[in-house]
């Protein structure tokens, strides 16, 4: 999204029993009620959870990265309710269940309150041991969203046997020598029974892609994309086994993707692609950048957990994350001047905190689950603007710094909440789950001069300007959560569920912005301002229900519900400066989640995923489509796979269906939005060789040509206000072709 919508949420489901990653392990997913799912707070049986579940393996997940897709992708091929991927850096509009998500590192969010949509950008998935995924409303860490929580698991030591894994791939669509992507990794574990470890390396670099029609797919300089980038992922992690059943872990990780800093998108002399010609516009080597896009994290995480606390159990978390992300360059354009201002931003949080959790069992059939949480997070940014004439003669690809000065308003969002949580066995054959969560959060935000007015400052066009002023304000929330599992029979559960959300806009989106006069001596007057003191951003309070229906037997495995949740306030967008504001209109978005596998035999499994949406806005008395930038379309899935004594095989189609709106852009009434349909075709395949696994798979088989979600959603947002829509059509890439081998001992 235009630097993406932040969203805060608390959801009263935030406090159940099923979430949060405390050691816990996940058994035989052959028999339900040995799977356990830890998104949250403490393990608990899928048949005791009211609420939809994806659980994906470890070997799922090698068999889709090690065939060539990433992360992003693979979550759309296997869960249901997520959107297809944008293929680039973010993951803004690859909604659950039409919102917004949040996704957690072993129990620790990556969502920020700036709501930055690079969660998915955080980890290498080789170091990925499952990922765990609760859709609609779930719970939320400092940031996230309402429709659904996706926990990844990391790889630790299993035994304290010494181990080594290492593997290395690459992949390309042969379209020349740019096209290829390579990856390499290893680990080492091991240790005693009492103390083990990994630590692991992870390189990633990728080249230049192309679409179906064999042209270069255009360079994301909205949200960034991944073509010729670079990274690494470290991590290393410790696990101890202390007296009293008590252990502790600790993580610690630095992960890094950046430009390769030597390609980029030329846009013509005088940025002539951007206001006349867009045939100009084209990837090209030569770029000279003071700065370039890049998502740079460290995440460190402590973990204790002590079996027997006073009678319960005991689980304590501390965590610290920080990260520093930068994004392209970026031309702001007027009708009279054409390109004036040619700058780049860089975006910084820091979070750090606590949680602590008790569990007791009063009887046989109460569970109870209760404790705190304490976490305190800081954003600040700037925008680096570029030597004007030294661009227009490159073209955009030379960008030397000429001022810097302050892009969004500095922030710092500190929360604390209380909750409890109960499970209850009426009887055998019916579970009560309901629990309530009290929040507070004290937002404090900091003096700000207008950007257009410090770049007018900077540029000795006028000697100052007044600040908007900063304050604070803080809110107090209340959700509850309430569910209904009837256990049809040990195979086969139904429940009903009902959950309150909350969810606080991006306040760097909001506040900091003003109307300024300037007066006989240029200085530049403050006239009518937005401010925490006099325009407090209100919060969205939705409303979520769900009836739903899971079946997991020997060779069939079902689930499927329906879905409805209902918000009283909507968060709209401003094209010709990328802000918010937050309008008294009703939201709605149902529909339904479904997925059924069949094993045909020992060796061939077919099965499908289904997600049917709608999101719709309330005007008047009437009902109508949500634009197509933040509306979801619906999605269906299908493979047949065959499983051999040392190979397998997995065909498997994805289409998202088309979507139009007839809720139009303030700037640009009378325009309908919509997304077009595609559908892609992937075989993947591996053998097991004598020594280590051979891994392959072809993407895109059919090499079909389509605009990804996201470029449809970029250009209703960028074009034409920021350029042409070429510009902001991003393509996904063509039919590639990759090979990986994995080795470990």
């Amino acid at each position: 999204m235009p630097k993406s919508t932040a969203r805060m949420s608390l959801v009263a489901a935030a406090v159940c029993s099923q979430l949060l990653l405390m050691g816990a392990t996940l058994a035989e997913e052959a028999q339900m009620e040995r799977m356990v799912v830890s998104a949250n707070r403490t393990p608990t049986q899928i048949s005791e959870l009211s609420g939809t579940v994806w659980l994906i393996d470890e070997n799922s997940i090698r068999e889709q990265i090690n065939s060539g897709k990433g992360v992003k992708e693979m979550l759309a091929a296997l869960v249901p309710s997520m959107d297809v991927s944008s293929q680039g850096r973010t993951n803004f509009g690859q909604n659950m269940r039409g919102r917004a998500m949040v996704v957690l590192i072993d129990g620790v969010s990556m969502n920020t309150s700036r709501g930055i949509s690079r969660q998915l950008d955080s980890i290498d998935p080789f170091n990925i041991a499952r990922i765990e995924v609760l859709a609609g409303a779930s719970a939320l860490y400092g940031g996230g969203a309402l429709g659904g929580a996706i926990n990844i698991v990391t790889k630790k030591a299993a035994d304290s046997l010494d181990t080594f894994e290492a593997e290395a791939g690459f992949k390309s669509g042969f379209n020349g020598s740019d096209d290829l992507d390579y990856r390499t990794a290893f680990a080492v574990a091991g240790g005693s029974d009492t103390l083990k470890g990994r630590f692991s390396a992870a390189w990633q670099e990728n080249g230049q892609w192309f679409d179906g029609s064999g042209n270069q797919v255009m360079p994301d300089i909205t949200q960034t994309g991944m073509q010729y980038t670079q990274g690494y992922d470290l991590m290393a992690n410790l696990d101890w086994s202390l007296p009293n059943d008590a252990t502790l872990s600790a993580l610690v990780q630095f992960y890094n993707n950046e430009s390769d800093g030597d390609h980029g998108l030329y846009m013509g002399e005088n940025f002539s692609g951007v206001t006349s010609d867009a045939s100009l516009l084209e990837s090209r080597k030569g770029l000279n950048a003071d700065r370039s896009p890049k998502t740079d994290r460290t995440l460190l995480n402590l973990n204790y957990t002590q079996a027997d606390f006073l009678g319960q159990t005991l689980y304590l978390q501390g965590f610290y994350r920080k990260e520093d992300l930068d994004f392209h360059p970026f031309p702001y354009v007027s009708e009279t001047l054409g390109v004036y201002n040619f700058s780049a931003s860089s975006q910084n949080t820091s979070i750090y905190g606590l949680k602590a959790v008790l569990e007791s069992r009063p009887s046989d059939n109460l569970k109870l689950t209760w404790g705190i949480d304490w976490d305190k997070e800081s954003f600040d940014s700037d925008q680096m603007s570029f030597d004007l004439d030294a661009a227009n003669q490159s073209g955009g690809l030379t960008m030397k710094e000429l001022f810097t000065t302050g892009r969004y308003v500095d922030f710092s969002v500190e929360s604390i909440a209380a909750f409890l949580q109960g499970s209850w066995d009426i009887n055998d054959y019916l579970v009560l789950n309901a629990g309530y969560r009290y929040q507070q959060m004290d937002n404090s935000v900091d003096d700000f001069i207008g950007y257009n007015q410090q770049v007018a400052i900077a540029q000795g066009k006028a000697p100052g300007a007044d600040a908007i002023k900063g304050g604070s304000t803080d809110y107090h929330v209340g959700l509850v959560n309430l569910g209904l599992v009837a256990k049809l029979s040990r195979d086969q559960q139904l429940w009903l569920a009902y959950s309150q959300g909350f969810e606080l806009p991006d306040l760097s989106k909001y506040y900091g912005r003003g109307s300024y006069q300037a007066d006989a001596d240029g200085y530049l007057h403050l006239t009518n301002s937005i401010n925490i003191n006099d325009s407090r951003l209100d919060g969205i309070k939705t409303d979520s229900f769900e009836l739903g229906w899971r079946y997991l037997a020997d060779r069939w495995q079902a689930q499927a519900s329906l879905y409805y949740a209902i918000s009283d306030k909507v968060i709209e967008v401003n094209r010709s400066d990328l802000t918010i504001e937050v309008k008294d209109k009703d939201k709605r978005t149902y529909g339904l989640e479904a997925q059924l596998n069949f094993d045909i035999s020992s060796a061939w499994q077919v099965g499908s995923n289904l997600h049917l949406v709608r999101s719709e806005i309330k005007n008047d008395a009437d009902w109508i489509d949500e634009t197509a930038t933040y509306a979801s379309p619906s999605k269906a899935t299908a493979f047949i796979a065959w499983r051999g004594d040392s190979q397998q095989l997995r065909l498997q189609a994805e289409h998202s269906f088309s979507a139009d709106s007839d809720y139009r852009f303030k700037a640009n009434d009378g325009q309908r939005s919509e997304l077009d349909s595609y559908t892609t075709l992937d075989l993947l395949g591996s053998i097991e060789l004598a020594v280590g696994t051979l891994s392959y798979g072809i993407e895109n088989l059919l090499d079909k040509d389509y605009s990804t979600l996201w470029g449809q959603r970029a250009a209703y947002f960028y074009s034409p206000t920021y350029g042409p829509e070429k510009m902001f059509d991003y393509h996904g890439r063509g039919r590639t072709f990759a090979i990986n081998y994995h080795l470990s001992w």
